[in-house]
Order: C-alpha cells, then sequence, then structure tokens
C-alpha cells in the first residue's frame, strides 16, 4: 500500500463527487445538459477513485481496479483545474 497513491485516490474521489453534486444541482436549476454531462463524467472519476481507494486498503481486493500513481496525479491535477474554474468563474470585462 502505497500512501501517496491511496491519497490521490481518495482525493480524487472525493473532490470528483463533489463536483458532480454541485453539476447535478447547476443542471437540474439551469437546465443546461452540458453540465449534466460534465457532472456524469466526473462521477465516474469519482467511481475510478473510489475503486482504486478500495484496492489500495484490501489487498484482497484485486488487481484489476489498480491506478499508477502518475496517471492518477494528472487525474486529480485535471479535476483540481475544473474546480479552480468553476469557483473563479467567469472573468468580468470592464465596462466602457
Amino acid at each position: 500500500m502505497d500512501l501517496l497513491t491511496v491519497f490521490l485516490a481518495v482525493v480524487l474521489a472525493g473532490l470528483s463527487a463533489t463536483l458532480s453534486g454541485i453539476g447535478v444541482a447547476a443542471a437540474s436549476r439551469y437546465r443546461d445538459p452540458r453540465l449534466a454531462l460534465v457532472s456524469a463524467g466526473l462521477a465516474v472519476l469519482a467511481v475510478v477513485g473510489g475503486l482504486d481507494v478500495l484496492n489500495q486498503v484490501s489487498p484482497r481486493y484485486g488487481e484489476p481496479f489498480e491506478v499508477a500513481p502518475v496517471p492518477l496525479g494528472l487525474t486529480v491535477l485535471a479535476v483540481a483545474l475544473l474546480y479552480v474554474a468553476l469557483v473563479r468563474g467567469a472573468a468580468r470585462t470592464p465596462s466602457p
């Protein structure tokens, strides 16, 4: 059990699940199907992170869901950038 891999998998699962919930709420409020698709993709990433956590914590769980630390870190970085983009919002244009 590699501690860095477990940490990255937990962060991926938690952050993706949080963003997926926010996306579902926003999609239902604004009736935008693009938000629903993004939240579905984030839900899939949350499932991948959760399965990797189970793989790292339980040695009897099996090898099929093992994710190497480098792709896992890159996926966490991509989700974190998505989070920053959602939190930051649209850039305000100066009024003339």
